[in-house]
């Protein structure tokens, strides 16, 4: 038996492409995550891309 494998088509959103009501919920989005607390230093992110790729 085959299966057909499809990986999702969407494009990633970007600042150029985006709609003003999108931009503005993904502002929102960052500043409600800053005010809850989820931020990260630059080493920490380093750290975790390095872990993830191997880099």
């Amino acid at each position: 038996m085959l299966f057909d494998l499809r990986l999702p088509s969407s494009k990633p959103l970007t600042v150029g492409t985006m709609t003003r009501e999108q931009l503005d919920a993904e502002l929102r989005r960052g500043v409600d995550s800053i005010k809850a607390g989820k931020v990260y230093f630059a080493d920490e992110v380093d750290a975790a891309l390095a872990k993830e790729f191997g880099i």
